[in-house]
């Protein structure tokens, strides 16, 4: 029935699946990663993010932060289960993976709630000492991720698209097929099989049916389809949090006949984001700090026209911004795994037509799309921000003073911004020990979890690294059950 057969079967190369992969594989279990890019072409998520890790330095104060960001979305002990591991990260990257020098480099992104002084973010050594916080040791990580996985002779099939699950007569997940270089393969699984194979960021019925907007973007790997969702749901497995993602405002822009996505930095102020009115609305300092939570700023929805009045929103700055430096960071995302190159003085992008000039805010916001009176209103807008700037007056929208510089170096910019980030975080539900549960809340027998598909995170992302502290924890978690299922 099976052209080959391990103790587990991984689906998708990223932090979830090496960390299920070599779980499995430091206990003596056969195991093969079956990933859908070929390996010239591989751009992992985790390869293009900054390389933070969260970690918890208590475990009942983790929970319980962990707890309050799901706002009832995760149950208790789930969080409970991510926190007891993601203590243990530190020691796992030294002894499994060797070499990295975890440094600690953030905290928790909203300090107020309880039990956020467990929670920290670490980063690849040297990385938070070269660069912000916010920009990257992605490459780096998943240098060594690789590495240890070649140590251990894991193999991988490359080029390899997982389509269905396999089940026995009693339901049971018994294996996986697959389609290489237009052949279906049969890959069986005796302990169980793991989804770590991404989200559907990049799956548009997906995203139009289940997510807040429409049309929102992503910037993590392309290749995330959606194929977890469709294998587990064809397995008879619920979902959970399909209307849940880790946002903010990102960059959409057309390359060659090719949609690419780009996160946005937006620092150095002064900077000034409207809705397609033409008016500010959001405190944009928290989209210069890279905070997550400035996506649920873009979902206002207008029963009158029939509108989301901030999809897109447009960003203003002036010839100063321009001169500082690329309007992406270069040290993760799309520039990261080369998928494109970003001028240093955002002269190229100019040219591409992905940032509108004008001689005027409002030549540039009618350059970018506005209609002429938004434009005009943009116009208005500015020049009002421009002056609080001057006389020092408190901002409206609570923006710190530090950060209210003027706009008023010609020429003047705009880029269309757009809701979006790195993941969906949706997909099947799971419980505390990555085992995936059928729609009357039962474990789904030798089928597992892990990663940004069905993620263990609800309303508000916990902090920086949370994404690949969840994929190494919940794939260390689902490969030891795996084993111990049928092994122990």
């Amino acid at each position: 029935m099976f052209d080959e057969t391990y103790d587990v079967v991984v689906v998708g190369f990223g932090a979830a699946g090496t960390a299920a992969a070599i779980t499995a594989s430091d206990a003596g279990a056969s195991v093969v990663l079956v990933e859908k890019n070929p390996e010239h072409r591989h751009t992992p998520s985790t390869r293009m993010s900054g390389g933070m890790v969260m970690t918890v330095t208590d475990v009942d104060a983790g929970a319980r932060y962990l707890d309050v960001c799901a706002s009832g979305m995760v149950p208790i002990d789930v969080s409970h289960a991510w926190a007891e591991r993601a203590v243990g990260l530190p020691q796992w990257f030294e002894d499994a993976i060797g070499g990295l020098d975890m440094v600690a480099s953030a905290g928790a992104e909203h300090p107020g709630f309880e039990g956020a002084e467990a929670i920290v973010a670490v980063q690849p050594g040297g990385v938070a000492e070269r660069l912000a916080a916010a920009a990257g040791g992605g490459p780096r990580l998943f240098e060594g991720l690789a590495a240890a996985v070649a140590r251990r002779n894991i193999p991988i099939q490359w080029d390899t698209a997982a389509s269905r699950l396999i089940q026995d007569a009693d339901g049971e997940v018994t294996g996986l097929a697959a389609t290489r270089s237009g052949q279906t393969v049969a890959l069986g699984a005796r302990c169980g099989v793991v989804l770590a194979c991404g989200g559907y960021e990049f799956d548009e019925d997906l995203k139009r049916d289940h997510l807040r907007t429409y049309p929102v973007h992503f910037y993590g790997n392309p290749n995330n389809t959606g194929d977890g969702v469709r294998m587990a749901a064809g397995a008879g497995a619920s979902m959970w949090h399909m209307n849940q993602m880790i946002g903010r405002a990102i960059g959409h822009f057309d390359l060659d006949g090719h949609p690419l996505n780009f996160i946005i930095g937006i620092d150095p102020p002064g900077y000034v984001i409207c809705d397609r009115a033409g008016n500010r609305f959001a405190n944009e300092h928290n989209q210069a700090l890279l905070r997550h939570d400035f996506y649920y700023d873009l979902l206002a929805y207008d029963a009158a026209t029939n509108t989301h009045p901030r999809v897109p929103c447009y960003w203003f700055f002036d010839e100063s911004r321009r001169r500082a430096g690329p309007l992406t960071y270069t040290h993760f995302g799309a520039v990261a795994v080369g998928l494109y190159d970003w001028s240093d003085d955002n002269s190229a992008e100019i040219k591409r037509g992905w940032i509108a000039p004008g001689d005027t805010i409002a030549e540039a916001a009618m350059a970018a799309g506005m209609t002429e009176e938004s434009a005009k209103q943009a116009e208005t807008t500015v020049d009002n921000y421009n002056q609080a700037c001057l006389e020092g007056q408190p901002d409206s929208l609570g923006r710190p003073a530090d950060t209210m510089v003027p706009i008023s170096k010609p020429p003047y910019y705009c880029v269309a911004l757009w809701p979006g980030g790195s993941n969906t975080t949706g997909g099947p539900r799971r419980d505390r020990h990555g085992r995936v549960l059928d729609a009357f809340g039962d474990p789904i027998p030798g089928l597992y979890g892990a990663g940004e598909l069905g993620q263990a995170s609800g309303v508000l992302y916990p902090g920086d690294g949370s994404n690949l502290s969840e994929a190494f924890c919940f794939g260390q978690i689902a490969a030891e059950h795996a084993l111990n299922r049928k092994l122990a």
